[in-house]
């Protein structure tokens, strides 16, 4: 299990790397629209010394128009990428079926719903009367719920992403079921460093001189193309190691091959 931890870990990085030479565009579009963002946001003055300027930037319609299509990209960039994964085949990846886009809409949502949340969470809260901490104590018990959540879940995820009915959410969770506690660090430890990284590199770009503002932003960009492609590896890679060590029944038909790399299964 501690073997299978690290290889599945550091496997899903090089499956990383594999998919964005396979697709590349694919990670070119996840980079690009980030590296979009930060210019605007660096015209707005987002990254200003001044608290104020920054908040009253953080509003703005320009800013505000690059949220939900940049998630909608991330969506888009992680159902390819979970896609090649599996198959092992960029034309595949790309060319999904209808029953596979009708089925990960639904996945799709269920990511969508906590992050919509989480971004309008002051409007959600002031219609209570609540305020600032209030707004972020929602965000904290909402995304925290749902990255704690969503372990039990990647077989739902792949079997989604590849079209077929094979898991839903509960008989993914009942498949994994104490397997959860070996999936849930496995997604943090890949998560949660990446995550701290892009908010770090945010904070480091504040009140910089704006040579270094561009050379932590691009770098910052960067992490989001890494993010996009590391978070749907180390899912497709719990996931099977789940079904290994379950002896369950995979995803996978005669009409859909597998390729790519196979997570290790337990000796």
């Amino acid at each position: 299990m501690i073997k299978a931890f690290f290889v599945n870990w550091g496997g899903a990085f090089r499956d990383s790397w594999g998919a964005a030479r396979a697709l590349p565009w694919l990670v070119a579009l996840m980079i690009g629209i980030e590296f979009a963002q930060h210019m605007v946001e660096l015209q707005v003055g987002f990254f200003s010394p001044d608290s104020a300027v920054r908040k009253a930037a953080g509003a703005t319609p320009i800013r505000m128009a690059f949220a939900w299509p940049k998630m909608l990209i991330l969506y888009a960039v992680g159902f390819m990428a979970m896609r090649y994964y599996i198959t092992g085949d960029a034309r595949d990846a790309v060319r999904p079926t209808r029953s596979a886009l009708r089925r990960y809409v639904w996945v799709v949502l269920f990511q969508l719903v906590p992050a919509a949340l989480s971004i309008h969470s002051e409007l959600v809260v002031g219609v209570a009367g609540g305020g600032r901490d209030q707004a972020l104590l929602m965000r904290t018990v909402v995304g925290l719920g749902q990255q704690v959540l969503e372990p039990l879940l990647f077989l739902w995820f792949v079997s989604a992403a590849m079209g077929t009915d094979r898991y839903g959410p509960i008989s993914s969770a009942k498949t994994t079921r104490f397997l959860y506690l070996w999936a849930l660090p496995v997604m943090f430890l890949m998560r949660v460093p990446l995550g701290l990284l892009h908010q770090m590199l945010h904070r480091w770009s504040i009140g910089q001189a704006p040579a270094v503002q561009y050379l932590l932003l691009t770098l910052d960009a960067v992490v989001v193309g890494v993010l996009a492609l590391a978070l749907p590896a180390v899912q497709v890679r719990i996931a099977r190691f789940i079904v290994a060590r379950r002896g369950a029944a995979a995803w996978e038909t005669p009409a859909c091959p597998v390729g790519g790399h196979r997570a290790i299964a337990p000796a």
